[in-house]
């Protein structure tokens, strides 16, 4: 893991060494449909083109123009016709952290990889470039522009706390697996109420809020239960885990993922740290359940067999490896 892992020291309006950051992955899932595709191939058609993760599963589903993976590079020539896109609840939103199109007034003006007063713009891996007046994805086309589901255009910063504890029989003792032979690993794990999909309880950095009160918050909202704590030991418990979240944790990627919001001028960013505690002596204690954006949350194995949403598989693998844990 290098330089790239540190103590949870990290907030975005601090810049990291661009040498911590991983490469800007590329697009592991079809830009076309959102589901897994071959990178080896370069199809010109999806059977799948209805992409229907772009909103929630009660919202009419949009299509991505067809980009075959050979094309996606910016560099490379191509007749290229994306589709525009923006949700009405965007558009419409009166929130003063949501951007307004520059490309409809040419009165708005948004200062492109800076920290602004309502938002960090800046990428964590470098300036990105400006096209039109709207930012463009550094990875690539994605066969939609304007801003999608998200709020920002350019990076949308969020933050993912992986919480995890060994997995233990009745006697307390670490199971391990009979495939690997290696101890097992729980994370706490949600069930998202706009996909369905199984993924790691975090969400988005909120106006000029540091990543770690974000991670913290979003832990809080997502999963916390303490049905059989008096009111002074959920206290001690809470503080307990407010000192871990801001002392304890091991960052374990910063930067773009591969998430199915994204769009040519809007993409997402993320920090996600592990938080361990392998002697169950506070988070290995809690009862999870699911909250404001999660359908339930639970504690589950760590390991290549659960799919997982977006990225949220590629974070898992390196928390696994931290800890020579099964995967």
């Amino acid at each position: 893991m290098g330089n790239f892992l540190s103590r949870f020291n990290i907030h975005l309006n601090t810049r990291i060494d661009q040498r911590e950051v991983y490469r800007i992955p590329p697009h592991h899932k079809c830009r076309n449909c959102g589901q897994g595709c071959d990178p080896s191939k370069s199809e010109n058609t999806c059977v799948n083109a209805k992409y229907t993760r772009t909103g929630t599963k009660d919202q009419p589903a949009v299509y991505r123009a067809v980009v075959p993976n050979n094309k996606i590079n910016w560099s490379t020539s191509y007749e290229y016709q994306p589709v525009e896109f923006t949700s009405e609840k965007v558009k419409t939103s009166t929130k003063e952290y949501v951007d307004k199109d520059p490309r409809d007034d040419p009165k708005v003006e948004i200062p492109w990889n800076l920290d602004d007063r309502l938002c960090d713009r800046r990428s964590y891996h470098g300036p990105y470039k400006v096209v039109r007046r709207v930012p463009q994805n550094p990875c690539g086309r994605t066969g939609l522009t304007g801003r999608g589901h998200l709020g920002h255009f350019g990076p949308n910063h969020a933050a993912d706390p992986i919480v995890t504890r060994w997995k233990r029989d009745q006697n307390g003792q670490i199971m391990v697996h009979p495939r690997t032979q290696k101890q097992i690993l729980e994370f706490v794990c949600i069930l998202r109420k706009d996909t369905n999909e199984y993924a790691i309880p975090g969400g988005m950095v909120e106006k000029k809020e540091k990543v770690t009160d974000t991670l913290q918050r979003e832990f809080h909202e997502e999963t916390l239960n303490f049905p059989d704590l008096d009111e002074r030991s959920k206290h001690n418990l809470l503080a307990t885990i407010k000192d871990v979240f801001e002392n304890g944790g091991i960052r374990i990627y910063c930067g773009y993922v591969d998430d199915p919001r994204n769009t040519d001028n809007s993409w997402m960013e993320t920090t996600a740290y592990n938080f361990h505690d392998g002697n169950n002596e506070h988070l290995a204690l809690i009862e999870v359940h699911g909250g404001s954006d999660a359908s339930k949350a639970f504690w589950h194995d760590l390991g290549s067999e659960t799919p997982l949403y977006a990225s949220h598989a590629e974070f898992l693998t390196k928390v696994a490896d931290i800890h020579n844990a099964h995967w």
